[in-house]
């Protein structure tokens, strides 16, 4: 039987309290034990040089700062096919080259993995090395839900089923 390969990864700008809030999420993820096929990746601010780490992955679950003119730390689950659906809801990235360009360069040169993103309404981006504490609030249940991502795709070969994306969790 295939093992999926899945990756999270955080995004971010470190330097820029909540901007980086998904590099910071990742460090509360090392503290789990993560089955072997579960690989943690900080993509930082990277762009279109991230196209070749996502290939080898069938799973890929993104954690980026997400402007949805939201509460600070309201928190988001969405596939990137439904920001076509709603592309004036969401600004997706703070970041230079957004994930969905990235995603489509993978696409383009052969294969890009099955894609959630976890997106989380920012309070501030001021220059700082900590996150502000609403959003450091949310990494608990976060935390739970993207355990129980990875645990539905090694059960279900699937993300989780649920009744309908992009709205606030």
């Amino acid at each position: 039987m295939h093992i999926p390969k899945i990756m999270v990864m955080g995004v971010g700008n470190l330097l820029l309290t909540d901007e980086g809030l998904g590099i910071h999420f990742l460090k509360e993820l090392e503290q789990v034990a993560l089955p072997n096929n579960v690989e943690l990746l900080e993509g930082g601010t990277a762009g279109l040089e991230l196209v070749h780490l996502i290939q080898e992955v069938d799973y890929l679950i993104i954690i980026d700062a997400l402007n949805a003119n939201a509460e600070p730390g309201a928190l988001f689950r969405f596939r990137p096919d439904d920001l076509k659906v709603f592309p004036d809801k969401f600004e997706v990235s703070f970041h230079q080259v957004g994930i969905l360009e990235v995603l489509a360069m993978a696409n383009i040169l052969g294969k890009a993995p099955e894609t959630l993103v976890y997106g989380i309404q920012p309070k501030s981006l001021e220059w700082g090395l900590e996150v502000s504490r609403e959003i450091a609030d949310i990494f608990p249940r976060l935390k739970e839900l993207v355990l129980s991502e990875i645990n539905s795709i090694i059960q279900t070969g699937n993300f989780r089923i649920l009744p309908s994306s992009g709205t606030n969790l």
